[in-house]
């Protein structure tokens, strides 16, 4: 009889002995809490393992030559896993499991296999494992690759819905809060990054998937929006504060970051917002911008375009005094407007304090704002913006 004919004996004997060898996967594999907390049924696992030891000892029985079983198997099991949720890692760990349950059984003295046979299929024992580990790993992550682009897809639609010019109604609001899984009613983070940064962001998102939860991007126009469910309480989920994953995911970057939207329905307009002081930047900015950052430069900005620059209410008015006397004017207004104090623009002009009162009276007198008033304050602000430093 040829080695050959001895092995198929042996792998024949081996199959008899199949429900021993299921009943001592399962004792091993509920060890690990994953499987045993997981939901899974013993049923389930039962005949996952009858399944995959069949296909086994089918390869062993040709020797390695055909492995079509096996492939068929290692394919529906790799989808239906992690279609459940199953951690990868666990899985491919359960899998090595076959070969020690298979040379467990191939060992035993029941069998008294001659040892030289046994050494001889080693490493035909333990290739048609790591085949069968490998083919269903390359199916769990295609089947992953399917299930995140599904959700991907459905994520954007209803997203669209959300950011869509017209308002959702309450009933829209309460089915996409259902389809994004979060509260109607939650606050959210809504941030914008150019599109040059969004495919770093989204790198980011998918390396620390399991940390950064509740974390949605959404592309418009020349920006990426990026939403954050906020969670818990304290402080930092009631502001525009960056919390530390957010920090660490725009890391490097320029980043809008809107005031928060209290409930879903706000954030159609914290991502208006966030998009406005975005398109404000200048180029090769990096960091955490908010609205307070930049509504002066934006108001001044959306006014001129209207027609309605504020500059015309100071810059005109002021050509009636001698350069030199303007220039002091200017320079004593825009010094009070960063301070705020007589005495403080006095020290940094290096003046006296009446000195710097009769500038801002000679300001009042060629314009007609009153710097004492909060209204007529607000609008030199914003007319003397471009003479100051960007913030």
């Amino acid at each position: 009889m040829t080695d050959d004919e001895k092995w198929r004996g042996v792998v024949a004997a081996l199959s008899e002995l199949l429900p021993g060898m299921v009943d001592t996967f399962i004792g091993k594999i509920l060890q690990d809490p994953v499987y045993s907390e997981s939901g899974l049924t013993i049923e389930d696992l039962r005949r996952s393992s009858h399944d995959s030891l069949v296909a086994i000892l089918d390869v062993l029985r040709g020797g390695g030559t055909t492995m079509d079983s096996l492939e068929s198997i290692a394919g529906e099991l790799g989808k239906r896993r992690a279609r459940q949720g199953l951690p990868l890692d666990s899985l491919v760990r359960a899998i090595r499991l076959d070969f020690s349950v298979v040379w467990d059984a191939l060992s035993a003295s029941a069998l008294a296999v001659d040892p030289a046979l046994l050494v001889s299929r080693t490493e035909l024992v333990w290739r048609t494992v790591d085949t069968f580990a490998s083919r269903v790993q390359a199916r769990y992550v295609a089947e992953l690759e399917d299930i995140e682009r599904a959700n991907a897809d459905l994520q954007h639609q209803y997203l669209s819905q959300l950011l869509a010019p017209s308002e959702p109604s309450e009933s829209d609001l309460a089915r996409i809060a259902g389809a994004l899984r979060v509260d109607v009613g939650a606050r959210f983070l809504v941030a914008a990054v150019s599109r040059e940064d969004s495919l770093t962001v989204q790198r980011r998102l998918r390396h620390r998937a399991k940390r950064l939860a509740a974390f949605f991007t959404f592309d418009q126009e020349h920006h990426t929006l990026v939403v954050h469910k906020r969670g818990g309480q304290g402080h930092a989920e009631h502001s525009d504060a960056l919390s530390y994953d957010e920090s660490v995911l725009f890391d490097g970057m320029a980043v809008a970051v809107a005031p928060l939207a209290e409930g879903l329905g706000s954030v159609r307009t914290s991502a208006a917002a966030a998009r406005e002081v975005m398109r404000d930047l200048p180029m090769g900015s990096v960091g955490v911008f908010t609205l307070r950052d930049r509504w002066l430069s934006i108001t001044r900005h959306r006014l001129s375009q209207l027609g309605c620059d504020p500059g015309q209410l100071v810059f005109p008015r002021l050509q009636d005094c001698a350069p030199q006397e303007r220039a002091r004017i200017l320079e004593a207004a825009t010094t009070f407007l960063g301070t705020g104090s007589l005495v403080e623009t006095a020290r940094r002009l290096f003046c006296h304090r009446n000195t710097v009162v009769n500038r801002l009276a000679a300001f009042e007198r060629y314009t007609g704002l009153d710097l004492q008033k909060p209204t007529d304050l607000a609008l030199a602000v914003l007319a003397l913006h471009a003479t100051t430093t960007d913030p």
